[in-house]
Order: C-alpha cells, then sequence, then structure tokens
C-alpha cells in the first residue's frame, strides 16, 4: 500500500486550484459559506507566511485553541506548512468546572513545550490561568490576526518528521501527547480512504457532514484530512450546535445529500432520546452510505433502534458501520464492510465472564467491529502469547500508521510499544475473523471471580428512567473491606420526580435482573458532577478517584456574575503573565549575545498584533 503522497504539505499543495470541492460551515440556522480548497489552501499559505515572519522555526510546537471554524483550518494547516508542529486542544465549554479545564490545559501546554498559541478573543477572555505561569510560551496570538500577505518559505518535511501531537482521550490516564508524523498520517489516510472509494464523484461533491470536534482524532484525521486527502466536500458544524439540537445533525446530512458522517455511539442514542418527529419532517437520509460508529463502546441495541426508527426517513440499515481505531495507531484500527449490515453476535455471558472464551450462546450481545485495515497487524495476546480465535485478550497492532511513541515521555513510550507492536490497553478476540472489543484493561470489574466489563453493567441502565442517559459508571472499590467492591455512580435526572430511595431500588433490581450481580454502593449524583475527557468520554478512573476522596461535586453554576468573575480572573492571569515576560524578556535584553540585534533579542517576547 502506497499513500499518493508523503506529507500533508504535499497533500495541500495538490489542492492548490481546486475549486470542486470544499470545506463548508453551516451555523444553527441552516446558512453556510462553503471554502474551496484552493482558497483553503491559500490561506494557509499566507499565515505559515505569517508565522515564519514571527519566528516560527521547523520543529515549534503550536498550540491551537480554536472552535470549528475556518480559522481552525487556517491555524492548523497554516503551521504545518510553516514546519511547525500543530497540536489542537479543547475550547473551555464547561463552564461549571473552569478551574479543572485550565488545570488540564496548563499540563498540556507545559507537557508539549508549545512555544507558540493561538486562540481567539472569546477564548482569550477565558483562559489566562491555564497559561499565567508557563515559561516557554512566548508567542500569542489572534486567530484572525494571522491571516495576512506574508510571503510563505517553502518547508519540505521529511516523512517521518512529526506531523502533529494528538492528545489520547484521557480515560484511564492523564491524556497523553502521541506523536503522529506524516508518513503515519499518509497511511492512515491511506487505508480509509480505500473504504469510501467507492463513493463516486457526485458524492464526493456533496462529500460527509461532521460536527465532531476537531481537537478529537475522529474529527482530525478522520473528516478534515480525510476531506483533504479523499478529497471530497465536507460540511462543518460545531459540537455544541449538534448537542443543543442533535436534529441538525440529521437535518444537515438531508440538505446537503451528505454520503458520510461518523459518530460516537452516544451520538445515535441522543437522537434516539431527543429528535421528534416533527424535526424530521421533510428530511431524506437516503443519501447517507456510511455512518462510522467509533470512539467508544457500540451498543448494539442503540444501533438497531436507531436502523428501526430512521429508516422511516430513507437511512439504509448498512449504513450504520462499527469501527475501532485510537489516536496511537493513527487513528484507524478495524473497519467493518461498509457496504454490508453490521455484524452482532451474541455470547455465552458465563463463558466471557468466567473463563474469557467467547463463544455463541446467550447473553452478552456484541457488534463486530471488522477486520484489520490494509497494511496493519492485528493480534490478541495474553502476556507474550497470540491468543486463538475466541480467547479474549488484549489488542496488539503493529503497521506504518502506528506512532512511535507519545511526545517527551519515555517512560510511557516504553509501556505502549513493544518490538513495533503497539499494546492498544483494550481487551477483545476473533470471531470467524472479526474483531470484538469486550473492554478496557484498566477498567476491568473482578468480582469472586468474574470479570465484568463496566461497559455491560452501565448500558443496562442507560435508559433508565430517573437517570441521566449515558450519565453512570460501574467501578471497582478495593480500598476497604478486603475486596472488590462494586460501585455504581450515576448521575439523576433533574426532571425525574422518582425519590432518591426509589431509584436506588430500581439500579440495584436492573442489575440484579441484567447481570445477576448486586452492587455494593449505589450514588446518586447531580448533573454534570462525574468528570469527562475533552471529547465526552466518562472518565471511570478518575471518577473512583474522585469517589475515594469525597471530590465528586457538581459543577458550579454558570450565571452571569460568575461568568464575569471568570473573565476578571482571567484578566489578572493574563496581566501577571505579561508583566512576568516582559521583565524576563528585558533581563534577556541586557544579557544578549554581543552579536544578536536589539530587534532579534526583543522579537523574543512579541506581545503584539504581527506585522
Amino acid at each position: 500500500m502506497n499513500p499518493r503522497y508523503q506529507t500533508i504539505p504535499e497533500t495541500l499543495l495538490a489542492l492548490q486550484d481546486c475549486t470542486k470541492y470544499g470545506a463548508r460551515f453551516a451555523d444553527r440556522t441552516g446558512n453556510a459559506q462553503l471554502y474551496p480548497y484552493g482558497d483553503v489552501v491559500d490561506r494557509a499559505m499566507r499565515v505559515a507566511g505569517t508565522l515564519q515572519r514571527q519566528g516560527l522555526q521547523p520543529g515549534d510546537r503550536v498550540a491551537i485553541v480554536l472552535p470549528t471554524s475556518i480559522h481552525f483550518f487556517d491555524a492548523f494547516l497554516g503551521t504545518m506548512l510553516a514546519g511547525g508542529v500543530p497540536t489542537a486542544l479543547y475550547p473551555p465549554v464547561r463552564l461549571g468546572k473552569l478551574t479543572e479545564y485550565f488545570a488540564r490545559t496548563a499540563r498540556a501546554l507545559q507537557q508539549i513545550g508549545a512555544r507558540f498559541l493561538v486562540i481567539d478573543p472569546q477564548i482569550g477572555k477565558l483562559i489566562g490561568p491555564a497559561v499565567e505561569s508557563l515559561h516557554g510560551l512566548s508567542h500569542i496570538f489572534d486567530a484572525g490576526d494571522l491571516l495576512q500577505d506574508a510571503a510563505w518559505h517553502p518547508i519540505r518535511p521529511q516523512a517521518d518528521a512529526p506531523a502533529l501531537l494528538q492528545f489520547s482521550s484521557g480515560t484511564t490516564t492523564h491524556p497523553k501527547a502521541v506523536t503522529l508524523s506524516h508518513r503515519n498520517l499518509m497511511h492512515s489516510l491511506e487505508m480509509i480512504d480505500g473504504f469510501v472509494s467507492f463513493l463516486g464523484n457526485g458524492e464526493r461533491e456533496n462529500g460527509g457532514v461532521c460536527w465532531l470536534p476537531l481537537y478529537h482524532d475522529m474529527g482530525l484525521i478522520g473528516c478534515l484530512f480525510m476531506g483533504l486527502y479523499h478529497p471530497a466536500t465536507l460540511t462543518y458544524l460545531r459540537p455544541e450546535q449538534f448537542l443543543a439540537k442533535p436534529a441538525l445533525w440529521l437535518q444537515t446530512i438531508s440538505r446537503y445529500a451528505a454520503a458520510a458522517s461518523p459518530a460516537p455511539d452516544f451520538a445515535y442514542g441522543l437522537c434516539l432520546s431527543r429528535i421528534s418527529d416533527e424535526e424530521m419532517d421533510g428530511v431524506d437520509l437516503s443519501s447517507w452510505r456510511i455512518a462510522f460508529n467509533g470512539a467508544e463502546a457500540i451498543d448494539p441495541n442503540v444501533m438497531q433502534r436507531f436502523i428501526d426508527r430512521f429508516s422511516r426517513w430513507g437511512l439504509r440499515p448498512e449504513a450504520l458501520t462499527p469501527v475501532y481505531g485510537l489516536a496511537e495507531a493513527g487513528l484507524a484500527v478495524t473497519f467493518s464492510d461498509p457496504a454490508e449490515p453490521a455484524v452482532i453476535t451474541e455470547f455465552d455471558r458465563e463463558a466471557l465472564t468466567r473463563s474469557g472464551v467467547a463463544k455463541p450462546g446467550s447473553g452478552r450481545r456484541l457488534p463486530s467491529v471488522g477486520r484489520s485495515m490494509p497494511g496493519l497487524d492485528v493480534e490478541v495476546r495474553d502476556q507474550e502469547a497470540r491468543l486463538d480465535d475466541g480467547s479474549i485478550g488484549r489488542i496488539w497492532v503493529r503497521g506504518p500508521s502506528i506512532t512511535n511513541g507519545y511526545y517527551n515521555d519515555p517512560e510511557s513510550t516504553g509501556r505502549l510499544l513493544r518490538d513495533g507492536w503497539l499494546d492498544t490497553g483494550d481487551l477483545g478476540f476473533f470471531h470467524r475473523d472479526n474483531l470484538y472489543i469486550s473492554g478496557r484493561a484498566k477498567d476491568l470489574i473482578i468480582i469472586r471471580g468474574r470479570n465484568y466489563a463496566p461497559q455491560e453493567i452501565e448500558t443496562l441502565l442507560t435508559d433508565l428512567p430517573g437517570l441521566r442517559r449515558g450519565c453512570a459508571v460501574a467501578v471497582a472499590d478495593s480500598s476497604a473491606e478486603g475486596r472488590e467492591r462494586l460501585v455504581i455512580l450515576a448521575e439523576r435526572d433533574r426532571r425525574s420526580p422518582k425519590p432518591d430511595d426509589e431509584l436506588v431500588g430500581s439500579i440495584r433490581n436492573t442489575v440484579l435482573s441484567g447481570l445477576a450481580l448486586t452492587p455494593d454502593v449505589i450514588e446518586l449524583l447531580p448533573p454534570g458532577t462525574l468528570p469527562r475527557t475533552s471529547s465526552g468520554k466518562l472518565r471511570r478512573a478518575e471518577a473512583l478517584r474522585m469517589y475515594q476522596t469525597r471530590q465528586l461535586r457538581p459543577p458550579a453554576r454558570t450565571t452571569r456574575l460568575a461568568l464575569l468573575r471568570h473573565v476578571a480572573t482571567s484578566q489578572l492571569a493574563w496581566a501577571r503573565h505579561w508583566l512576568r515576560r516582559t521583565i524576563n524578556g528585558s533581563r534577556a535584553d541586557r544579557h544578549a549575545d554581543a552579536d544578536e540585534s536589539p530587534a532579534a533579542a526583543s522579537a523574543r517576547w512579541p506581545y503584539r498584533r504581527p506585522r
């Protein structure tokens, strides 16, 4: 398998004259603006020239904290053309948990040694505390100010040079910066391209719809870069638009007759509970050929209900396509056949939980996530030995799209990679040459010698009246009594009148009847209490830690006064940051080498609009 291009800059330059396809940005009213890829590349070249003029050197890390917009494209692609290494970080969206956001963002910026930061005025009002104490950050730009008529000096990176840093989801540990080279990206994009190549030219022009956050690998690599590499027109919505009005996703697919649109499993469930028949009036989903489902555990019941519900509006049953991947693998690992209905198999739960053997029976239905992508080797192992089909073990992957490791973290890299093989940390098995995911190794719950994946417990509670949908975690607490206790942490639905004791009883009875398992502790929480990753996944390990240390608290109320306080605090943090950098810059000027001009010395702290 040979990719068409060797690097992202090469891919972009091939689109300089492209007017047929582009990136379309839609607002909540349905109005949209299309930027042909030729214009996208021209804007990126101008930004690249501005960054180079401001001192960006090949290999400099550039942190980008922007919402989905053409400015995100400008900054991310412009950085790559300039030779920098971009990293997308999520904007401050959970206003009730800003303290947590500041800590995670500061940790990420410190971890990658960011020298440049690109934001917009709205984000700048809040992000001050995250950058206040960073010493290596010397250039902070408003994204809109980077689009200038500056000459770009082409940089031709090697295929093995870092192309970008992609933070892992951080469901079990703190997020880590995955280093992806141009070679990794090109091979990943070529593999995915093989699965969508059956789409015709007309479908390329309509392309797809993406509401996924562009700081997540499924949005960044699977949508933004795939749209450039394939190429095809993609229509972009902001994640908050989808969450506020899920029907907008399906309406946009219909409006532009889109052929492809991916989403994690929770999104399909949200559509079932939050979209009314009235909102589907006039919607036609017959163009939707590929609805990738991945990035988290897949509930086959949700898939089937989604098909049953929306087939009335032309949805094809074979469109729902389960997939499996992770940032460390450059995104794609295994894909189901997008031209065939999803394969769902029921396995003997007793054999799964007691002996780790998967054999057809009754108890647990799992969707196949398909077969390995061309060029990848996928194995299921127990310790060092490869396991036969039907045996559960850890999933290992090898191939040209696999990362060389985490940035500036050799210890974690050593645990991740072994002899060219990537330990995904996920548990699964092969059945009839198809891969099935059974859980996450670090999340495994062991009760009286039986292994339970938390997902099979949580799935039982997904639609339980009185709970927020998809807002319950099952964890094993071994901090007391000398044995593992099953703890259920669940967020209440504030609209439910059901008393706490009745709801606790419903949870206990549901888990008991579904798995013959009795929870030791059931803790009801206010909405928004459970910790989540930047992409919205529940962080079980962190939830357990916070439960054990009595730190599970609801988010602070987001009032106008509270928001004004955050803005004022941020402005003070910016002032302290600028003052510290100015003092340090003056000291640096006084101690500059004799052959360094005053202009060159002062340019190292250019907190000003690019000129």
